[in-house]
């Protein structure tokens, strides 16, 4: 359901079959198992690297001069706050896909955003009060009753930085990069023929804070051809706004997510108790908000006889236990529901053994069978 990974298989697959074909022993990076939006063309240009070079008056690190260990790599989630920026780019032939995701991240109190952009459009998540809310490029909504940062620091790759191809690197300079002093690492041009008439170059270079080994920056850029085929992958993450950041809000136009988080408990929706809601969907042009809890484990015959037996409360009444008409997920033919209603709202509960889903139906697409 989450999001962060589903912009980036498309782009990442890509890159994989391209360099496959073109018997590359370098591999792309793994893509994400949800489906991505279409990427297409795009002539945006990358971020680069903007560092100061400083005079080296003296060893600055136990070991001189430095050696990159990726086993000592720093936690970028322990600095106070950050903006990191990942780039994209996928040249095959002359014809560019690109995907830039921004994060923002504030360790205490927790909040967090990523924001994926691509041709067709964005998707933007926010965890703001142990909670996330995530918009879809199409505008389906997945929001969460619980705040996970795996869920938006994941194109951070933490804490490798997107290094991962540059464990060659070696040490060029003591520079600052965001003001922050930094050792510079860099990877000579490498090239390698690992079948007749198939060429690969690989080049790049990163930062490493002096004082936490976190990584600041890292660029990595792979070339292959192949007869008439070229492809140029690269990948670049940049920190920015080093412990800068004050305040993660939810932006203007995703309030009412949290207003449709909180419908449930102020219309006092009648559950089992100590069921506790989980995630909600909506699905852009269906009508219908899911909303799922867990419950107790309990039989589904004891779940409809709960609602059978329930007296109007809080202004709720059951109005059928039985089959659904119109209902897609086994309520119209191979299991019984429940329809509930206060004034004009109506809930149909699904109950699959596990977990509850209390549909608000608005347009009353439902009806008793």
């Amino acid at each position: 359901m989450t999001s962060m990974g589903r912009t980036v298989a498309i782009l990442l697959t890509v890159a994989g079959l391209s360099l496959s074909g073109c018997a590359s022993s370098a591999q792309a990076p793994a893509p994400t198992e949800s489906a991505q939006p279409t990427l297409a063309p795009s002539t945006d240009i990358p971020a680069t690297a903007t560092a100061t070079l400083q005079p080296t008056e003296g060893p600055t690190a136990t070991v001189w001069p430095p050696v990159f260990d990726p086993r000592s790599l720093g936690d970028i989630r322990d600095l106070d706050s950050f903006v990191a920026t990942i780039n994209e780019r996928n040249t095959v032939n002359g014809q560019l896909t690109e995907l830039t995701t921004t994060i923002g991240y504030i360790r205490e109190p927790y909040s967090a955003y990523e924001v994926v952009e691509f041709y067709s459009g964005e998707e933007r998540t926010y965890q703001v009060d142990g909670r996330t809310y995530t918009i879809t490029d199409s505008g389906d909504w997945y929001l969460s009753a619980r705040a996970n940062d795996d869920e938006v620091l994941y194109k951070a790759d933490i804490p490798a930085g997107n290094t991962e191809r540059l464990g060659s690197a070696q040490f060029a300079g003591q520079e600052e990069y965001e003001g922050v002093p930094a050792n510079h690492f860099v990877l000579d041009p490498a090239s390698s023929t690992p079948a007749p008439g198939t060429n690969t170059a690989l080049e790049g270079d990163f930062y490493l804070a002096q004082d936490g080994d976190y990584v600041l920056y890292s660029h990595w850029k792979e070339s292959s051809s192949q007869e008439n085929f070229v492809q140029v992958y690269e990948v670049t993450e940049a920190l920015s706004s080093i412990n800068q950041l004050t305040e993660i809000k939810l932006p203007s136009d995703l309030l009412p997510m949290k207003a449709a988080l909180d419908l449930p408990l102020e219309l006092g929706l009648p559950l089992p108790t100590n069921s506790a809601l989980s995630t909600m969907i909506r699905y852009r042009g269906f009508g219908v908000d899911w909303y799922y809890f867990s419950t107790p484990k309990t039989s589904i015959e004891e779940f409809l006889e709960h609602y059978r037996s329930l007296p109007p409360t809080d202004g709720w009444t059951v109005s059928h236990v039985g089959h659904v008409r119109l209902h897609q997920d086994d309520c119209e033919l191979s299991r019984e529901c429940v329809i509930i209603n206060k004034g004009s709202t109506q809930v149909v509960l699904y109950y699959n053994g596990a977990e509850i889903r209390a549909e608000f139906d608005w347009p009353h697409l439902y009806s008793p069978l």
